[in-house]
């Protein structure tokens, strides 16, 4: 089996010592310009083109030609197997639009279509669709709700969301405490330099480091350096 973090990442290897199955659900957060999105894209696109399996990348916020930019300057090149699907668009037809729904039905097609085979999912990103809703009691069951249907479909789950520094994992509701893994992505300054950093704050059932890890592009896209010392 081709594991997810390990397999997915240069020198994540020096960060985790053992890796995760499916179901498994892992929030991505941090500032603007942090790489949330190009993390997320780098570590998807080596795992499924290693497992040969399918992923379903969907943005709310960012469209399809954006992301391939993105992808683009960091030298990595999407697998075909790896589907992004842009609600940018639909956002503007249909004001009303209810995001979990649509989502959960994509998922439940894909599913049916591609069977075992579909085994990541990614949502990009959760505050995009808590600014198009009211985010109240109701809201938070339903992201509840759709965190277990994640579940419950046996996926890799990375939902997408963005956090300034200092601020909780908490969020709008209860996303931190829902999630199997927070990995808080970050932006340091270093001898007039800024350095892009992960840091795992929970990962349940994997032993890993607590310390700060240096990120850098390399011409195949993220890789982690090692750890950041203050």
């Amino acid at each position: 089996m081709i594991i997810m973090f390990i397999d997915g990442m240069p020198g994540m290897d020096r960060v985790l010592t053992n890796d995760v199955n499916p179901p498994y659900l892992t929030l991505v957060t941090g500032p603007p310009g942090s790489m949330k999105s190009s993390f997320c894209l780098s570590m998807i696109s080596n795992h499924l083109r290693q497992s040969g399996g399918f992923g379903l990348y969907c943005t709310v916020e960012e469209t399809t030609s954006s992301l391939l930019r993105a992808s683009q300057s960091l030298g990595l090149s999407l697998p075909p197997n790896l589907q992004i699907t842009d609600f940018t668009e639909l956002r503007n037809e249909n004001e009303a639009m209810d995001y979990l729904k649509f989502t959960q039905k994509m998922i439940e097609h894909f599913k049916r279509e591609r069977g075992d085979a579909f085994s990541v999912f990614i949502l990009d990103s959760l505050g995009a669709i808590y600014s198009l809703t009211k985010v109240d009691e109701e809201m938070r069951k339903r992201m509840f709700r759709f965190f277990e249907f994640c579940r419950s479909q046996n996926l890799h789950t990375f939902v997408i969301t963005e956090r300034q520094k200092g601020e909780s994992a908490e969020l709008e509701g209860n996303e931190g405490f829902l999630a199997d893994a927070i990995l808080n992505l970050g932006l340091d300054r270093r001898n007039g330099q800024i350095v892009r950093t992960l840091q795992i704050e929970k990962m349940r059932h994997v032993r890993h480091s607590m310390e700060k890890q240096a990120m850098e592009v390399t011409g195949a896209g993220v890789s982690l350096l090692g750890p950041l010392f203050d």
